[in-house]
């Protein structure tokens, strides 16, 4: 086996970089990727350092070229963006309307959005224990989640009671260092 390699592919993700590997490592090539812990660490490098390069021994670079050059590229069509969600609800291809679909988006981005929300307002009260501002930005996410008026699930219901109990038992506590010991 030659020790040199040749660089057959750039990618500018480790995922893009990992499937072009199973697929060259299926047909008993052996891979090498350049720089993939450090674009997948460092994202914003990966332009500097030229991206993932995907690298073969010489003598396999002609056999992985042509296995690269069997697979068309995969196009997503707007059929593949439908939402799971709405084939559940029953819709039909014909009957679904860009309306519904639209709704469904909006209305799963703010049950993820609410949730994120949620876990951040949680972490910050935690983390606010030790780093005061912290805990005012925490308190300040649960009022903005409290007048929502999205419904909560039992989990989040839950995490959102701790963080409040945090809350008010730091802010009370620096409240009565800060006002009443007059420091």
């Amino acid at each position: 086996m030659s020790d040199e390699f040749i660089t057959i592919a750039t990618t500018s993700t480790p995922t893009e970089a990992s499937l072009i590997r199973n697929q060259l490592e299926a047909e008993g090539i052996r891979v090498y990727l350049s720089d993939e812990e450090a674009v997948g660490m460092a994202w914003y490098l990966g332009n500097a350092l030229g991206g993932i390069k995907v690298q073969v021994a010489s003598e396999d670079a002609d056999r992985a070229f042509e296995l690269l050059d069997e697979h068309d590229p995969v196009t997503i069509s707007e059929e593949d963006w439908k939402t799971v969600e709405g084939f559940e609800n029953g819709w039909d291809e014909d009957e679904a309307t860009e309306d519904d679909a639209q709704e469904t988006v909006v209305e799963s981005a703010a049950e993820r959005d609410l949730d994120q929300e949620v876990n951040r307002a949680f972490k910050a009260a935690v983390l606010g224990i030790i780093f005061f501002p912290i805990q005012v930005y925490s308190f300040f996410l649960l009022l903005d989640i409290l007048f929502t008026g999205l419904a909560l699930t039992p989990s989040q219901q839950k995490k959102v009671s701790i963080s409040f109990l945090l809350d008010c038992f730091v802010l009370s506590a620096w409240s009565y260092i800060l006002f009443f010991r007059g420091y």
